[in-house]
């Protein structure tokens, strides 16, 4: 009896043993490819097969950030630029959608994960509507119902229209994420997709403010310089309001 009672403990022994590597093998994996968690820019990628088409060119030729930009007035500059900004972001992985959460403009996202299809009264939005899926380890996401922004500083038009979308793909490397971005639009892009890839670094301490922005100051640093510092200045300031008393 002895003997068959050491052996089963044993045996016991070995399984409960085996279990708990596995569970932890599992954590540090899950760990090491998790999205979740705050991420800050390392690098950014230089776009390929941004190719203007004849009307986008014009879009370009004419453009002005003083006044063509609307991240000049405080508005949030669309889904790619807000990815490549310098502040963090955080991801927060939940069952049925993730969030993505831009200290940059406060800008909030919402990645359905369920295979929700948006609905025809759906509006267009800077951010769209964002769809995703597990292909292995990487986070696919499909983004649609986009109005009408900009690429990159330079002004490079996005036309949001039916057949234009922005494809992510998000892999994780324990504390390396690598994003690349796919963007479709026919209206613009000479080529079938223009691609971005951004890495980010992982901030397991990473704190996160407010993003405060005043139309008035974005406003008045962006006018065109005289060469006058001083007029230049006082330019500023004359379209700033009173002071209360």
């Amino acid at each position: 009896m002895k003997s068959e009672f050491m052996s089963t403990l044993k045996n016991t022994l070995y399984y409960v043993l085996a279990i708990t590597t596995l569970i932890l093998a599992a954590n540090a994996y899950a760990q090491e490819t998790s999205l979740s968690g705050a991420w800050v820019m390392d690098d950014r990628g230089s776009w390929e097969g941004l190719i203007a088409t004849n009307s986008a060119q014009e879009v370009l030729t004419a453009f002005d950030r003083s006044t063509d930009d609307p991240s000049m007035r405080c508005v949030a500059p669309a889904l790619i630029r807000t990815a490549e900004s310098q502040p963090p972001f955080e991801i927060i992985e939940q069952d049925h959608q993730i969030l993505i959460i831009y200290e940059s403009f406060n800008v909030v996202r919402r990645v359905r994960m369920d295979g929700r299809i948006a609905p025809e009264w759906l509006p267009l939005s800077p951010i769209g509507h964002s769809v995703g899926t597990w292909q292995g380890d990487d986070l696919v996401i499909e983004t649609t119902h986009l109005t009408p922004h900009l690429l990159n500083d330079d002004g490079f038009p996005f036309n949001g229209g039916p057949d234009a979308r922005i494809i992510e793909k998000y892999s994780v490397s324990k504390d390396r994420l690598e994003l690349e971005f796919k963007v479709e639009d026919p209206i613009n892009l000479q080529g079938e997709v223009a691609t971005r890839t951004f890495t980010y670094d992982r901030v397991p301490d990473a704190m996160f403010f407010h993003y405060s922005c005043d139309p008035l100051d974005a406003t008045g640093w962006r006018l065109p310089a005289t060469g006058n510092s001083l007029r230049d200045l006082l330019q500023w300031l004359e379209l700033r309001p009173p002071i209360p008393e």
